[in-house]
């Protein structure tokens, strides 16, 4: 394995948790890579991390120019040095083989980007205690056989040249998954979480993920992946490259309060619209579906969960309203970008 290897990681504030991290790949069998942290320059407690674990790791700091978590990775990827860049996130743990198994992927498989499992854990008392038998990769998506064949022919099918995928995009819009995949080795897919993830630096020359309806990067790993898709690279996932992604009730993105699942909701939807901006053949049909079907199976669930359920709905209206604004401006050449939206804020 002669390829140079960057792990990007941005972080923000949570200095115990990219200490545990730094553990992780102190003991990585693969050595010869570079950390790229990518962080504020206020953040002083993270950069005193960085100062104690220089002499077991090389590491290099970017200090973040532009706001936001996307803005972060895209300053990241423009500062990678390496031929490989393994995405990890500040509170993943990865197994002493992950870099290696990224890699290994990679001559085996003729591919062009690599995802790995992500097992949900707990730090209790400083010690690991992963959940057993469980992958945040398809940990919300719990479908019978039955249900599955019924959705993949009326809301879930995917975009052609994506079928037999793990992660892929459905004819509807949406980022899926297909659960009955999982346990079957390395497999087609698109990016499936920017917590254990990696892309051939030459894969993403001249990219920028788009930070114009990615305001907390919902989705961004597989709109990604579809970039490259679409420009003719291959991607697996490899489920022996393995992190531990700890549960800790923070996150730099992605929180678990009403707002913020209206919010993720909205960002689910509005990668439709972006993906019929750019030029996706997507069918209409399957999306008006997709959407009734959807809405109604939360309507069922609000007696359960009132706030909860309300909040997914309105994340399911506001995302559309949001959307036909991006694409109503941009056909009368518009300056409107849906992040500063107010529905958004």
């Amino acid at each position: 394995m002669t390829q140079r290897v960057t792990v990007l990681i941005p972080t923000a504030g949570r200095p115990r948790l990219i200490e545990h991290a730094f553990n992780g790949l102190r003991v990585q069998n693969f050595t010869d890579f570079e950390v790229l942290l990518v962080l504020r320059p206020d953040d002083v407690e993270t950069i005193e991390v960085v100062e104690r674990f220089r002499k077991y790791l090389d590491i290099r700091v970017v200090f973040q120019k532009r706001r936001g978590l996307m803005e972060a990775y895209n300053e990241g990827i423009n500062s990678a040095k390496g031929d490989v860049i393994v995405f990890l996130d500040d509170d993943a743990i990865p197994e002493p083989n992950c870099i290696r198994e990224h890699l290994l992927t990679y001559e085996r498989n003729n591919v062009s980007g690599v995802s790995g499992d992500v097992i949900p854990a707990y730090l209790v008392n400083d010690v690991l205690n992963p959940v057993e038998s469980s992958s945040e990769v398809v940990g919300f998506y719990r479908e019978t056989e039955i249900l599955r064949m019924i959705g993949d022919k009326f809301w879930n099918r995917p975009l052609e040249g994506q079928e037999g995928y793990l992660a892929y995009i459905s004819k509807a819009g949406y980022s899926r998954k297909n659960i009955h995949l999982m346990g079957q080795g390395v497999v087609s897919s698109l990016l499936c979480m920017a917590a254990n993830m990696s892309v051939l630096n030459s894969a993403l020359k001249d990219f920028r993920i788009p930070a114009s309806f990615l305001k907390r990067g919902i989705d961004f790993e597989q709109v990604v992946g579809w970039r490259l898709w679409r420009n003719g690279h291959r991607m697996v996932f490899n489920p022996r490259a393995k992190v531990y992604h700890v549960r800790h009730g923070q996150t730099m993105s992605r929180s678990h309060g009403v707002k913020s699942v209206s919010h993720a909701i909205i960002e689910d939807e509005l990668v439709f619209y972006y993906l019929f901006l750019e030029g996706e053949k997507l069918s209409k049909m399957h999306r008006i579906v997709s959407l009734l079907y959807n809405s109604l199976v939360h309507v069922r669930k609000v007696k359960e969960n009132r706030r909860y359920e309300t909040a997914i709905l309105r994340g399911i209206l506001f995302g559309n309203i949001v959307g036909l604004k991006w694409l109503i401006s941009r056909k009368i050449r518009g300056s409107y970008v849906p992040t500063q939206d107010a529905m958004l804020k």
